[in-house]
């Protein structure tokens, strides 16, 4: 349903020109400068009033890339995929200790 639903931001956002990925309801965007990230932000907000859908405030992270962020489950810095994200290695304990 996410695919169907979030269509009109992908629209949005491959017209930018910024690079843009989306799997289901978690996406990324990159953008080089502050400006240009900005308007996305802008759009992001717009597109997703207009469909009444909300983000996550826990799973939003707007910030320079050298800090790395996680997405879908990958920790990601400026040199790219640089493994399996912190977090998703505690859950992945925290399952493994159940069984």
């Amino acid at each position: 349903m996410a695919a169907l639903y979030l269509e009109p931001l992908d629209r949005r956002l491959d017209a930018t020109g910024l690079t843009y990925a989306r799997f289901m309801d978690d996406w990324v965007i990159l953008a080089p400068t502050r400006w240009s990230l900005r308007r996305a932000v802008r759009i992001v907000n717009e597109t997703l009033r207009e469909l009444r859908a909300e983000q996550h405030p826990d799973k939003t992270f707007i910030g320079r890339i050298e800090r790395g962020f996680t997405f879908l489950g990958y920790w990601i810095t400026k040199q790219g995929v640089t493994g399996v994200a912190p977090s998703a290695w505690e859950a992945f304990r925290g399952r493994v200790a159940r069984l």
